[in-house]
């Protein structure tokens, strides 16, 4: 846990980042801003720890790399005003009984749960299923601490208005090291049994679970990230299973997007083509990629092998909703080595999609300013 000054540095912190964003992105009244910036002060600063690290080099994405403890993102969409996120990894220090975090994170996000009016139900089954028992834990102990350095969770609020919708994620990467077993068997095996919940995922997992077997050395997935929301109330609550990649290709990415085939229609077309419109900015190639060349490029990262590295791929599995939503998350710091490079190209890729944000130029002035 944080000191006192630990805790004031984080707090003046985020009135550096989170509140000029909070201001910037054009969706939030005075008082809602307010209240964001008091919840983080009485219910996140106390919990990321030691002041800021030095950064390993001039730009990364990720939090720890980058020199810092949380991170603040903006959700952009045409179908909807803009939103601010806040996010951050649970840290554990591997010296204590309680070895990699876990029963520290349950506590916490439990308490967290509570601030923000949650539902711990969904949040509680899948602690239970990729959490480690006592034996697991001495039998891993020394096992992984030099190899998995993966926090117990990662936390991330969604403001809407004044309020803060929790969001877990829980990593299944030790839960898998620990049994021996594969991570896809462990994550259908979870999600097989939410229906008490009020989730019906059997069709969307048969899908999933094919495409997987069929990926089995190459899509690994690691995460399932959650709403903490009860689905009966709160219809579009969503399960997502995040799946790793090392090659990121728009070949890969196009097998992902229709689960290899499995989905199609005019959706899936529509988001096929707006990716390739855009990918060569993704890969910070703004002069374009050669349509014959454009399955099988790849660049080479900046840093291979890192924690963010290849592509990931989020599948969503909304409560109510018969068909998964992919999403693709390019790690474009390993592509451009200096923070006004990606700038640049996030706002040619927003106005190339027709979003107002980039059409203005507003991205590009935000994130200058914010950032």
């Amino acid at each position: 846990m944080a000191t006192t000054s630990d805790q004031e540095f984080w707090s003046n912190h985020a009135r550096s980042t989170l509140g000029p964003l909070l201001s910037l992105a054009g969706t939030y009244s005075a008082s809602d801003q307010a209240s964001h910036l008091q919840f983080f002060d009485e219910h996140v600063a106390s919990r990321l720890g030691s002041q800021l690290i030095q950064p390993k080099l001039e730009y990364w994405a990720s939090p720890d790399l980058a020199g810092t403890r949380f991170e603040v993102s903006l959700n952009l969409t045409t179908r909807g005003k803009p939103k601010v996120r806040l996010s951050f990894d649970l840290l554990r220090d591997g010296t204590s009984p309680d070895t990699f975090g876990e029963n520290n994170a349950r506590e916490m996000l439990h308490s967290l749960c509570s601030a923000t009016g949650g539902d711990p139900r969904l949040m509680d089954h899948l602690m239970e299923a990729f959490w480690l028992s006592p034996s697991e834990t001495e039998a891993l102990r020394d096992k992984v601490r030099p190899h998995m350095q993966i926090p117990p969770a990662c936390i991330a609020f969604e403001l809407e208005g004044h309020r803060q919708i929790l969001k877990a994620y829980i990593p299944v990467v030790r839960k898998a090291a620990a049994l021996g077993k594969p991570t896809a068997g462990l994550i259908s095996n979870a999600l097989r049994g939410l229906d008490p919940l009020g989730y019906d995922l059997s069709y969307n997992l048969d899908l999933l679970d094919e495409y997987l077997a069929s990926r089995q050395d190459e899509a690994n997935p690691v995460m399932i990230g959650i709403d903490c929301l009860d689905p009966k109330t709160n219809q579009g609550s969503r399960v997502k299973v995040y799946v790793h990649l090392k090659t990121c290709t728009f070949a890969t990415a196009r097998d992902v997007i229709t689960l290899g085939g499995r989905l199609s229609g005019e959706t899936i077309v529509k988001k096929l083509n707006n990716l390739r419109s855009i990918w060569h900015l993704l890969l910070n190639e703004p002069d374009g990629i050669p349509d014959d060349k454009l399955d099988t490029w790849s660049k080479q990262e900046r840093a291979p092998g890192a924690a963010f590295s290849g592509v990931l791929f989020s599948v969503d599995l909304a409560a109510g909703k018969k068909m998964p939503d992919i999403k693709i998350y390019v790690p474009v710091f390993q592509y451009a080595e200096h923070t006004e490079t990606s700038y640049k190209n996030s706002n040619a890729v927003l106005k190339a999609v027709g979003h107002e944000w980039g059409q203005t130029g507003r991205f590009d002035e935000v994130a200058t300013a914010v950032l």
